[in-house]
């Protein structure tokens, strides 16, 4: 009896033991009507489903300035011929380095074209520039189009400080160039000084330029001016006439912006004697006397960061070394420019060597930077709107050129474009 009671129970147990487990396993597995309805992802249903895109951005342009070009422009000097005959002209300028110092090179070039003729013959002279000088014979090369060209320069015992020149190298090529072409001629000099000028020391002295030829720089019109409004850099920005410079150039293509929202957003600034100056602000433009400022390539740079967020075609051109006859072309078309000169039109000098990443950096002071607006052949004088001062400024053509020279040649000029 007692055995009978026991199996009994124990089949209780089992029979209540399978109950709770048939109930859990309900509860785990859940059933749609007991669970979220949300139907589960599985690898085939994601196969079934068209892939979700983002839409193609609105204007996605990079800024490199190399991948636009300008929009074309209706440009003159060519003549009216029907039979469109290579007109006769004579062109001519001089090129020259800029150390900051009285010893620079120099050369004079000429391109001349007879009428009917589809070639230019160039000439180029160089020479070396200098004041009181005692030094050995050092050689250099000169480059014209490519084609080298080596000169000696001659043992100095010069002790007289009136500025002389020496002729060491002539060059005379054909070019050909018929009607309605255009030519660069690339001009390069490096002369392997070593010694002491001035008090400093030089290891080389170095000239790089662009010479264009054509009927349209023959052409030039007498005079041009673009009128436009002034913005000054005081009292926000006391050392910041290169940004002020840009916004001054926005502002006149219709941009509303202001030089402290570029130099605050948009000016690469770095610390002095640690960056180069040809890549970044040295110093805050906001900090007087602590700022020093920039060259071309940084400008180049702000501006067209800029212009690529506003989605403008707008784009902004590096026209350092080009031989001032194109930047008074350009100028003519109705492009102010942004050049780097010296405050007031004073002789330039070193004030500040740097050495950054191994490469020894002069800074020559006292550097300026405006907006060259205007210029008349006939009275050889340019307009100048200067962010430091409220009404433009006329300044003797020979002296702004030479300024202009000395701090490099740099240029900067913005036009609408497309990419190539």
């Amino acid at each position: 009896m007692k055995t009978q009671k026991t199996k009994i129970v124990i089949l209780l147990v089992l029979i209540i033991l399978t109950t709770s487990f048939t109930s859990c396993k309900s509860v785990l597995t859940g059933s749609d009507k007991d669970v979220d309805s949300t139907p589960t992802t599985t690898a085939e249903s994601l196969e079934d489903t068209e892939p979700v895109t983002e839409p193609p951005p609105i204007y996605d342009f990079p800024t490199d300035p190399d991948l636009y070009e300008p929009v074309p422009e209706e440009e003159y000097g060519l003549g009216e011929s029907s039979a469109k005959s290579p007109a006769p002209f004579v062109l001519q300028g001089t090129l020259r380095s800029s150390t900051g110092t009285s010893l620079n090179l120099l050369v004079k070039w000429k391109a001349v074209r007879k009428g009917g003729n589809e070639h230019v013959t160039f000439t180029a002279d160089l020479a070396i520039e200098h004041g009181a000088i005692k030094s050995e014979e050092f050689f250099g090369t000169f480059y014209v189009n490519g084609n080298e060209y080596p000169f000696t320069s001659p043992e100095y015992k010069y002790y007289n400080t009136k500025i002389t020149r020496e002729w060491v190298r002539l060059v005379n090529l054909t070019i050909p160039c018929g009607y309605g072409e255009e030519k660069t001629i690339d001009i390069k000099a490096i002369w392997s000084f070593e010694g002491n000028y001035g008090g400093r020391s030089i290891d080389k002295i170095e000239l790089n330029a662009k010479v264009p030829i054509g009927e349209k720089y023959a052409a030039l019109k007498t005079s041009a001016n673009c009128d436009i409004e002034n913005i000054l850099q005081m009292p926000d920005l006391p050392e910041g006439c290169e940004v002020t410079s840009l916004a001054i150039i926005l502002n006149d293509l219709g941009f509303d912006v202001t030089h402290t929202y570029l130099a605050d957003n948009y000016l690469e600034q770095g610390i002095a004697g640690e960056t180069s100056f040809y890549e970044y602000n040295v110093g805050n433009p906001r900090e007087e006397g602590k700022s020093w400022g920039c060259y071309a390539p940084v400008i180049l740079k702000t501006a067209n960061k800029y212009l690529f967020d506003q989605e403008s075609y707008y784009r902004a051109y590096d026209f350092t070394g080009y031989d001032i006859s194109e930047i008074y072309y350009q100028l003519s078309l109705g492009h102010p420019v942004i050049v780097w000169v010296t405050m007031d039109f004073e002789e330039p000098y070193i004030k500040k060597p740097w050495t950054v990443n191994g490469e020894k950096l002069y800074w020559k002071y006292p550097l300026h930077c405006v907006v060259l607006s205007g210029y008349d052949m006939e009275s050889k004088t340019v307009t100048i709107t200067d962010p430091l001062k409220d009404q433009p400024v006329t300044v003797d053509m020979e002296t702004f050129e030479l300024r202009w020279k000395q701090m490099e040649s740099q240029a900067i000029i913005i036009k609408e474009s497309k990419l190539k």
